[in-house]
This record gives structure tokens, sequence and C-alpha cells, in this order.
């Protein structure tokens, strides 16, 4: 009888251990699961609230997003970083009448709960904004295009101490949610394992998360306050910081400075070599200014090629050093994949002065930098009033610039070429002119640089092609118009193309058009320019060599190109009144040269009967200046034509008689 007693009760044991380990399997089933829930519903709402701080300081003018529903240029890039922070896949915004004003992205639907007979009106958001805390919605609906497990935080968004909205943050928790289950699952292997373990792993899988979330926070962190490629200080950061530093300096009058560096043609470097590579060479850069500051020190990235210091306690003289120490640091060309990537920065310098403000700061800084950039690149400059004014008059050429090529503002007057052995006119040169609003004009000597360094000198250049040969058109078969070329209409290989039709346009025959180019453009690129002054010379078209003298004066060049006409600049002819004998002997040598090579020789700039009487005893071929007449619209050619001929203006008239 005692041994089925023993049975019975090791059956009952059996009974009771099988019961026991059934009710805390049950137990930690449903424990597990609970736990779990919880878990993920603080870490989302942990992930929410840090997620939502950085939103809010990195969006520019999130009430205006949340007032209009339409994001910027600026707001549509923050929007894109904010989806790949922290889990988070998508969210939206409401306003404070709880009403959705923006989706992140084009996949989400409305939400099953908003108000029917109020569209767009969302509880969920009504009742975060109500109770001023977040709202957690915890979903494992397989919805199709959604994470399996997936929460949605309310959270409401707090401006200058008052409520401006609310932020529907969607994170996803599967991974955290697996991570969890399969942790927790580890405790059923058995119920010794599962009781020696039911309080180790949950900590040891809290203590990983409570990681996670620290590093997900720090990451936050980061990115509110910093450039992600490059690791310096973000825009606002930065201004933060210096706005600090103003503050301080007023109290105790400490030495602050403003650098402001700019990538020198930073978009031929992303042409040339990629955007890979521009990023890289903008992460050179940084790592160039940061070689140099200091621990007091600033440095930022308000955005583009663009890179900001603030110095603090540096003499004059060390602010120089540091700047001279970034240019040359920048100036070490750099590889990558395989290729070498080099180039050069400018620099402007601000010395703060007391009573400035972070916006007057960098204003001035940036002052400086523009004028560095216009004086060639690769240079320093300090910022002065003079500075100012001169950049605030150099933004109004350039207006004034666009303005005229966009609406065609800019006029041509033509200069007369007389042939030397009758007085009889040959020919006008095209002169480009820009008005300057008040009457008059602006040298071309002043705005032509600035078109050149704006872009639009070919658009100026095939412009004046057209109307040059458009008027020559109407001008006797005899007469020739003369038009200048910049280098930069090289450039682009299409200006062969446009003198075609401008040709075709006008009607004007090629031998009526003469083209005038300087030394200096085959000195840049004598093969690409060669090679298209041979293909207008194949037109029909005469190719002149303008200012004759002022460069190398290279034979070689004027053998080579073949060129029709030497024009001797006007210095040459201004210097027969200071030193006869030496201008004489040199003038006389370019004409002998310039027929020993069967080409027109024109003299530019006689201004008086002298330098004329020189000239024809020299035997040059054709006469410009003012003694002849000075540039002249268009419309007042007209009095020169008498019966088909070309007569002197009353002016002119006992001299063109001879």
């Amino acid at each position: 009888m005692e041994e089925p007693r023993q049975h019975a009760a090791a059956r009952s044991l059996v009974v009771i251990a099988l019961l026991g380990m059934i009710v805390l399997g049950g137990g930690i089933f449903f424990g597990v699961n609970y736990a779990v829930d919880r878990a993920v519903v603080v870490d989302a709402q942990d992930k929410a609230m840090h997620w939502a701080d950085y939103f809010l300081g990195a969006m520019p003018d999130l009430d205006r997003l949340i007032a209009s529903g339409e994001p910027t240029p600026a707001q549509n890039e923050v929007i894109e970083a904010a989806q790949k922070i922290g889990g988070v896949f998508r969210f939206k915004l409401y306003d404070t009448g709880a009403r959705q004003k923006l989706v992140s992205d084009d996949d989400a639907t409305a939400d099953e709960d908003d108000d029917e007979e109020s569209p767009g009106h969302n509880d969920k958001a009504a009742e975060a904004l109500e109770r001023a805390a977040p709202v957690i919605n915890i979903s494992d609906e397989h919805e199709e295009g959604m994470p399996p497990l997936f929460v949605e935080a309310y959270v409401p968004i707090d401006q200058g101490g008052h409520s401006i909205g609310v932020v529907e943050v969607y994170i996803d928790q599967s991974r955290t949610a697996d991570l969890l289950r399969t942790t927790f699952a580890a405790l059923a292997v058995g119920l010794a394992v599962v009781a020696a373990l039911a309080f180790g792993v949950p900590t040891l899988a809290f203590l990983f998360r409570g990681r996670q979330v620290s590093e997900a926070r720090r990451r936050a962190a980061f990115l509110a306050q910093y450039d992600t490629m490059t690791g310096v200080l973000n825009r606002a950061t930065f201004t933060a910081g210096l706005e600090t530093a103003l503050r301080k300096y007023k109290a105790d009058r400490g030495k602050l400075a403003i650098v402001f560096f700019d990538v020198d043609q930073f978009k031929a470097i992303n042409d040339t070599h990629g955007h890979a590579a521009g990023d890289a060479f903008l992460k050179h850069v940084a790592r160039a200014i940061q070689g140099a500051t200091g621990p007091q020190d600033l440095c930022g990235r308000p955005g583009g090629d663009e890179f900001v210091a603030l110095l603090k306690g540096r003499s004059e003289a060390e602010v120089t050093n540091f700047v001279e120490s970034v240019m040359s640091a920048v100036r070490q060309p750099i590889n990558v994949d395989g290729r070498t990537i080099a180039g050069k920065i400018s620099v402007g310098i601000y010395p703060v002065e007391r009573g400035a403000t972070a916006a007057d700061a960098l204003h001035r800084a940036d002052v400086a930098l523009y004028q560095a950039k216009t004086d060639g690149r690769n240079t320093y400059r300090v910022f002065s009033p003079a500075l100012e004014a001169a950049m605030n008059a150099r933004r109004a050429l350039e207006a004034r610039v666009e303005e005229a090529t966009r609406s065609k503002a800019f006029e041509i007057y033509f200069q007369p070429l007389l042939r030397a052995e009758t007085r009889k006119i040959a020919g006008f040169e095209a002169l480009l002119r820009l008005p300057d609003g008040k009457g008059g004009h602006i040298s071309p000597a002043v705005f032509i640089p600035v078109a050149e360094t704006m872009g639009l000198i070919n658009e100026i250049g095939a412009w004046v092609l057209r109307e040059a040969t458009r008027v020559a058109a109407t001008w006797p078969s005899d007469l020739f118009v003369a038009v200048n070329l910049s280098a930069r209409q090289f450039s682009d290989g299409r200006l062969v193309g446009e003198v075609e039709a401008a040709l075709a346009a006008s009607g004007l025959k090629a031998c009526q058009l003469e083209l005038e180019v300087t030394e200096s453009m085959l000195i840049e690129n004598a093969e690409m320019v060669g090679t298209q002054l041979r293909q207008l010379k194949a037109l029909g078209v005469s190719i002149a060599m303008d200012d004759f003298g002022t460069g190398y004066s290279s034979l070689g060049y004027l053998w080579q190109f073949g060129f029709d006409k030497l024009k001797i600049d006007r210095s040459f002819i201004s210097a027969l009144d200071a030193n006869d004998a030496r201008a004489r002997e040199i003038i006389d040598t370019i004409i002998v040269l310039a027929h020993k090579l069967d080409m027109t020789v024109t003299a530019e700039g006689i201004e008086t009967d002298y330098h004329a009487s020189v000239l024809s005893q020299l035997a040059a071929d054709q006469f410009q200046g003012y003694l002849y007449g000075r540039p002249m619209p268009a419309t007042e050619l007209a009095a020169l034509l008498i019966n088909g001929a070309f007569a002197p203006t009353p002016e002119t008239a006992a001299r063109l008689a001879g």
C-alpha cells in the first residue's frame, strides 16, 4: 500500500509540477508579451520625444509649415533626413485643431478615426493636445507596406511656451519586439533556467536597450547640432555659439574674428570628378579648418561649399597666420578612388567690432569673401566699409548687366575706319555700350569683365554679332564691320555657328565681317582658339589681331594663324608725342613686319594731324581715332550716307575731304 501511495504522491507531484510548469509557462507567455508590449511602448515614447526635440530644433519656420502644409526646399531636406532617424519611417503634422496638415511620404493614408464630419481631424491628436502629453498607440496589424509591428506616438509640439500642433511619429519597433521576445523566450528552456534567468535576461535586455536608447539620443543630439557630412557645427548651432560669444565680448572685450571660406570653382570639381569627389573635398576643407582652430574657437558649415570660423583671443597677425595655414592645407591635393583632386579657397575676414550683431558679423565677413573672389580667388581680404561700398556697387552693376542682357538694353556704337591713302571710310568698328540710366554709358572696361565673370559674355557676344551684321547689311557692299571677340566666346565651341547664323540672318557677305581677337586669347588656349579661327577664315571672314604690341607680340602667332589685319595699339600712337624717334621706329618695324606677312595695318588712337602725318609716312593702311570721328549710334550713320556713298559729318568734313 505504501508504494501506491508513493506513486500517487509522485504522480501528484508530477501533476503539480506539470500544472506548475503549465501555469508558469502560461504566466511566462503572457508576462513576456505584456513586458514586450510595455517595453516597446516605453522605448517608442522615448524615441518619439527625442525625435520630436530634434525635429523642432532642425526644422526652420515649423509654425509656418504647420499652418500652410507646404514645405520649402530647405524644409524638404529636413523632412527627408528626419525619416531616417531613430526608426522613424513616417510622420504627420497636425495643427492645434487636430487637423492633418502634412504627411511626410506619399504612401500614407488618412487615419481611420478621422471624423467624417470634420475631414482631417484626428481624435488621438486632439487627445494629445488636451493632455499636453504624448499618446501612444501600438499596432501589430499586418498592413500592406507597413512594418510587422509599429508604434504611433502623438507628441504635442511646444514652441515658445505655447502649443503649435502635434506630430504623429510612426516608429518601426519590429526589431525591438523581436529582440525582446527572442530574449525572453530563452527563459522557457527549463523551469530552473527560467527561474534563474527570469530577472537576469530582462535586465540585460533592458540594459542593452538602454544603451541603444542612449545612442539614439546621442545621435539625435549630434544631428541637431552638427553637419552630418563634415562633422563641423551646422548653421543654427554656429550662429547660437556666435551670439553667445558676442554677449561675452561686450563684457570682457576679448578679441573676436569671423572668417568666411568658400571653395573656388567647386562646381567644376563636381562636374569633372563627380559629387562623391566633391563631398570628399568638402571634408578635406573641414579637416584643414579644424586642424588650425583651437578648443576655444568654433567652426561651422552654413551650407553648400561655404565654411565659417569664429576665432577667439587672436591678434590680427595670428588671424592672418590662421587663414594662410588653412589655405595652404586646402591646396594639398587629395586622392579619391585613384584620382587626384586639387582645389583652392577664397577667404573673407571680419575683425569683430563691439556692438556688432551675429548677422552683422556674418554679413561683413561675407562682404570680404566676395571681394576676395572678385579679385581673382585663392586669396583673402579683410572687411572695411570701403569694401562694402564697392560690393554694393559691384552688385548693382551685375544687376544692370543681367537686366541689359535679358532685355537687350545694350547699345552698339560705330567708329569709322578710313583708308589712309584716300581718307575715305573703309568700314566701322562695332563697339558695345551699356547705358547707365542717367544719360551716359558705363565703360566697357568696367562691365565687360563683370559680364565675363557672370558667364553672360557669350550671350552678349552673340547678340552683338547679330546686331552688327544686321546694321552693316544696310551699308554699301564695299564697307566692312569689325566686331571684337572675348576669349570666353571660344570656350563653348559655338562661335563659328553663331557667326554663320548672324551672316545668314542679316544677308551680310562674309567678306564684309571682320573679327578682332587679342594675342592673350591665343596664349591661353592656342589650339582651341586657332582651330575656330581657321574655321572662320574658311567662311570668308577676315581676322584681325587687336592691340598688337601690348602682349608678347609673337611673330609665331602672326605666321601660324595667318591674320588678315594687324591693329597697332593706341599706346604706340600716343607715344609719338612723348618720344617721337623711339615710337616712330617701333611703329615702322611693326608695319614693315605686317606688310611682309601680307597683312593690312590699322593704326588706332589717331587724335592729331601730326599722328596722321607720321602714320601716312610709315605707310599704315587704315586710320582710326577721334580725329576722324568718335563712336556713334547707328541712327547717326544715316547722316553720312549720300547717294549710296559715305560723306563726312560737318565736324570732320575738312579732314575727310583730304
